[in-house]
């Protein structure tokens, strides 16, 4: 694991990373801002296809609004998975 909380060697996440972006494009739904493209396919996996390298460019977002103890506040959905005794 590297300092930013990525496995080395696995694909990014890329709904996790502060340079992902949703452009709106029917063409190119998706983006990267630290790399500055658009591209049908998941920005790590287009990284992949043109370099032949893994993606280094990964930053996690921040957190926002989060709980000192790591857990999220918010509404349960009835059905779903729940850690909350």
């Amino acid at each position: 694991m590297d300092d930013s909380g990525h496995h080395v060697g696995q694909p990014v996440d890329c709904l996790r990373c502060r340079h992902f972006q949703i452009t709106w494009e029917a063409d190119h739904p998706r983006g990267c801002r630290a790399m500055g493209f658009k591209t049908a396919l998941w920005p790590w996996q287009e990284v992949l296809r043109s370099s032949g390298s893994p993606c280094m460019k990964f930053e996690p977002k921040p957190v926002r609004g989060g709980r000192a103890d790591g857990e999220v506040d918010g509404p349960v959905v009835p059905g779903s998975f729940s850690r909350r005794a």
